[in-house]
C-alpha cells in the first residue's frame, strides 16, 4: 500500500520501523509502500515450521541451498514441476505453497460448515431445505471444497477417510450404511459447487 500524503507533523514511517512490519508480515518493505507485487510464498515458513536449515532442506529434496533461498525470497520463481516437487514433500497444495489461496472464500465455508452443525437448525434456500437427516451430506460437499481450495483431489481424499472410517465399524448395518453414504457424496461431488454457493448466498442473508 502507499502511504498517503500526511498533515504537518505526520511523517511516512521511518525505514527501521517500515522494516519491522515487513519481518512481521513476511513481506518486503517495498511491498509495504507499494511497490512490489510480488507476494510472498510459504517456503520459509513451511521450512521452518518442520525445523529445516536450508541445507537439510536442499539435501531432502535434491537442490541447491542457493537456489532453495531464491525461490524463498522471491528473487527466482520455480517451475510447475519443482512448486510440485516442494509441496508434495511438505504435504500442501501447490497453492497453498504459493500463497495464492483465497482466504475470504474460505472462511465463508468454514462459517457455513459451522452453522450447519448446530442441531435442530433447518437451512433453506429456494424450494429445498437443509435438516439434520441431510446436514451430514452438505457438510462434506463443503469439505470437498475446502480440500480442493487446498488443491487436494477431492474425491481421493473423501476415500481416504471413508477408508479410515469403515475400520472404526464391524457390524454389517453401519458398513452398508456408510457405503450407501459415500456412493450418494460421489454422486453430489459435480454438483457441490452450485449446491454450496446457493447456501451461501442464503446464509449471507441471515
Amino acid at each position: 500500500m502507499l502511504w498517503p500524503s500526511t498533515k504537518e507533523g505526520d511523517r511516512e514511517p521511518k525505514l527501521e520501523i517500515l522494516q519491522k512490519l515487513a519481518d512481521f508480515f513476511k513481506v518486503s518493505v517495498p511491498y509495504l509502500q507499494g511497490f512490489d507485487e510480488h507476494k510472498s510464498n510459504r517456503l520459509k515458513e513451511l521450512r521452518n515450521r518442520n525445523h529445516l536449515t536450508l541445507k537439510e532442506l536442499g539435501q531432502n529434496v535434491g537442490m541447491a541451498n542457493n537456489t532453495l533461498s531464491q525461490y524463498e525470497n522471491g528473487k527466482r520463481n520455480p517451475n510447475d514441476k519443482v512448486w510440485q516437487q516442494l509441496a508434495d514433500y511438505f504435504e500442501v497444495s501447490v497453492p497453498y505453497l504459493k500463497g495464492e489461496i483465497d482466504t475470504e472464500y474460505l472462511e465463508k465455508l468454514v462459517e457455513l460448515l459451522m452453522l450447519l452443525s448446530f442441531p435442530k437448525i433447518v437451512i433453506s434456500y429456494g424450494d429445498t431445505d437443509i435438516d439434520d437427516d441431510t446436514k451430514s451430506y452438505i457438510g462434506i460437499e463443503i469439505i470437498i471444497l475446502i480440500s480442493e481450495l487446498l488443491g487436494y483431489d477431492s474425491k481421493d481424499k473423501f476415500l481416504e477417510i471413508y477408508n479410515k472410517v469403515i475400520k472404526l465399524v464391524n457390524d454389517t448395518e453401519t458398513i452398508e450404511y456408510l457405503q450407501d453414504f459415500k456412493n450418494v457424496v460421489i454422486q453430489l461431488m459435480p454438483k457441490a459447487k452450485g449446491t454450496i454457493k446457493k447456501l451461501l448466498n442464503a446464509y449471507e442473508n441471515l
